[in-house]
């Protein structure tokens, strides 16, 4: 399996590197910018309190400080930009792994070669979640060395907690994304599928925190259960975000896996 691995990473390297280079620049631009935006926050304090509080409870603005990196940081970058990056490589990967084989008609080929239809399925999913877990660590690690060269004061032991839940929500993506690669022969419909689906549930979180009588909605989105407030700004992870996104991932992975493996790849 590992040859497999590890040729599948070097496909998409030049792919990975452009994810890698897009949230670094975006990274970048946050960064440089903080200290001026810092000595503006009171102005920007003033701006908050004549928004409503239903908008800013429904977009997480309740602790946007310019004063303090890691508010700022989770605001500007975490709360939207930075993960959606990380979700659409993961819905790319994910096509690219078995559905776009099977649409260009390469995946005969790769199955007429001494290997199982279960270590092929194996073997790409591996490498999708290596590159995911590649993309927050490189990216986290810019984004530290980054502030540390414009003088800024981190804290340091919250990004970890951050990172462990976005890598547990990426691989929920991933997982979902590649049961879909694995039942359709179109990566466009595993790419509209999984967007929709993202889509929705970014629209019943929002609905959620706006409309009390639409509360429990909440519960069916992912973005509720992934909090960068929480988990950059107060270090606290919710024990139900690890158990939803690992318990999705694990049902997915074993449904996409069955279904590749009792498909007809003729079709």
């Amino acid at each position: 399996m590992w040859p497999i691995i590890k040729r599948t990473i070097k496909d998409r390297k030049i792919v990975f590197l452009i994810y890698i280079i897009a949230a670094s620049a975006f990274f970048l631009m946050h960064v440089s910018v903080f200290p001026s935006f810092k000595d503006q926050q009171i102005d920007i304090a003033q701006l908050m309190q004549s928004m409503p509080q239903g908008f800013i409870e429904a977009f997480g603005l309740e602790d946007y400080d310019m004063s303090k990196f890691e508010n700022y940081i989770a605001g500007e970058e975490f709360s939207l930009i930075w993960p959606l990056m990380l979700l659409i490589m993961s819905i790319s990967l994910a096509g690219g792994a078995i559905a776009s084989e099977i649409e260009k008609g390469t995946i005969e080929v790769l199955l007429s070669q001494p290997i199982s239809r279960s270590k092929l399925y194996i073997s790409r999913y591996i490498s999708g979640v290596i590159m995911i877990f590649g993309f927050i660590i490189i990216t986290m690690g810019l984004l530290i060395a980054m502030a540390a060269a414009f003088g800024i004061d981190l804290k340091l032991n919250h990004y970890p907690a951050l990172s462990l839940v976005a890598f547990l929500f990426a691989w929920a993506i991933y997982s979902i994304a590649m049961f879909l690669s694995a039942v359709f022969s179109d990566r466009g419909k595993v790419y509209f599928i999984s967007a929709a689906l993202l889509f929705v549930m970014y629209a019943l979180n929002i609905l959620a925190r706006l409309k009390e009588s639409l509360h429990d909605l909440r519960y069916f989105s992912f973005f509720h259960y992934y909090v960068p407030n929480d988990l950059l700004i107060r270090n606290q992870i919710d024990k139900y975000s690890v158990i939803v996104f690992i318990s999705v991932a694990v049902v997915f992975s074993i449904a996409g896996f069955i279904a590749f493996n009792r498909r007809d790849i003729s079709t």
